[in-house]
């Protein structure tokens, strides 16, 4: 089978799949945005061309401006044509796609369907919740509008879909509401690359790099955007300001971590952290530094997104701390598997309460990242999670 995987975001997890297709004697091409600001999977280490595996950059003009609705739509409409002249190409019989901008998604969709070609919507997010946040922030009342033309953009993609991937059952009562037929869907949650996340000794070369292997590490590794509130952990790496021996150190670019720079000047956060995206094939090391691993969702989003650094962090057999709504998958997994802790997104101090209860009890972090690791070695299973794929491919 010819399977072209595009994953605009870059993610380490879909890179893995690509190359388990293509292990398993499949054609494939992965493409994914060097633009887009997002931590990247290992794209270096990767087989000698003439392979059955073929890794296709897209690079657009600039960066990624995803915070403007007039740039981005021109941005991602260049995306979208560079990728349609390679699957001219390379004539795919079946296209995933997941973590894409819904411009790329329709007009790569659209030439698929006049094609012939079968699109699978890999639902990953649901873009409309953030494009009402934006909308509502920006425009206020007269942002109404906007949203509901992307509402029933998105809706019409999924239904045109020849199937919908979803990550999570958290998107069904959405999908019924937009009239997408069950059958059109089946639920693959998302994982992490097993292999290439293990358990890495607490000092080891990029904490002694970064001068934090005598220091008890918080570490948040990951997007910062309008899903998520940055002051959370501002304010829990403030409560700790005492604690000489406590260092936060996140890991991100963007809004989020331009706010956090601020907060770190104005309010003296010695002991805040801040760092770039680190190259993948370092993030064993990166999370092993860690003592323990956050992750923040706003309410809005609690149903319609899963963070895909909480997957990695079990990997990485560490405890984990999350300010989310606890019906988020996320956070269901990491308290069904006693992996760590969850608190509301508007409770800053329960929060910190969390945080420093792991601070002050190593025997707790050991057991619960035992426990965390325990769940990925039983659940990413990637000749599994290929299975599952391909049985849709096959079907449609």
């Amino acid at each position: 089978m010819r399977i072209v995987v595009n994953d605009h975001s870059g993610h380490a997890f879909t890179l893995q799949l690509s190359r388990q297709f293509a292990q398993s004697g499949h054609e494939v091409l992965h493409a994914y945005s060097v633009s887009f600001q997002s931590p990247k999977g290992n794209f270096e280490d990767l087989p000698v061309s003439g392979t059955s595996l073929t890794i296709l950059p897209i690079m657009i003009k600039g960066a990624f401006d995803k915070y403007s609705l007039l740039k981005r739509r021109e941005q991602e409409i260049d995306y979208a044509r560079q990728l349609i002249r390679q699957l001219e190409i390379f004539r795919p019989d079946v296209v995933l796609s997941g973590t894409t901008p819904l411009f790329v998604q329709q007009h790569v969709q659209q030439y698929c369907i006049n094609k012939g070609i079968k699109f699978v919507y890999w639902c990953q997010d649901i873009y409309t919740i953030a494009i009402r946040q934006i909308a509502r922030r920006r425009l206020g009342f007269i942002g109404f509008p906007l949203w509901h033309y992307f509402k029933k953009l998105e809706a019409g993609l999924l239904k045109k879909s020849a199937h919908v991937v979803s990550i999570t059952p958290g998107f069904n009562d959405l999908f019924q509401k937009w009239k997408i037929r069950p059958q059109q869907v089946t639920c693959i949650p998302n994982w992490a690359p097993l292999g290439e996340i293990t358990p890495a000794k607490k000092k080891n070369e990029w904490a002694s790099r970064h001068q934090v292997a005598d220091k008890t590490c918080i570490v948040y590794s990951g997007t910062l955007g309008l899903k998520h509130n940055p002051s959370m952990l501002s304010a829990a790496a403030a409560y700790f300001r005492q604690h000489k021996d406590v260092v936060f150190i996140v890991i991100s670019e963007g809004l989020g971590a331009d706010f956090l720079q601020k907060e770190k000047e104005q309010q003296q956060l010695d002991n805040l952290l801040l760092l770039p995206f680190q190259d993948f094939r370092e993030m064993s090391q990166v999370l092993g530094a860690a003592d323990i691993l956050l992750a923040i969702l706003e309410q809005d989003a609690g149903a319609y997104s899963v963070p895909s650094k909480v997957l990695t962090y079990l990997c990485a057999e560490k405890p984990i701390v999350l300010a989310m709504p606890p019906d988020n998958l996320s956070a269901a997994i990491v308290l069904d598997n006693k992996a760590g802790y969850c608190i509301a997104p508007d409770n800053p101090q329960g929060f910190c309460r969390q945080i420093e209860k792991l601070v002050t009890d190593p025997a707790l972090r050991e057991e619960m990242g035992r426990n965390g690791r325990a769940y990925a070695e039983r659940t990413f299973d990637i000749q599994h999670i290929e299975n599952k794929f391909l049985q849709i491919f096959n079907t449609i």
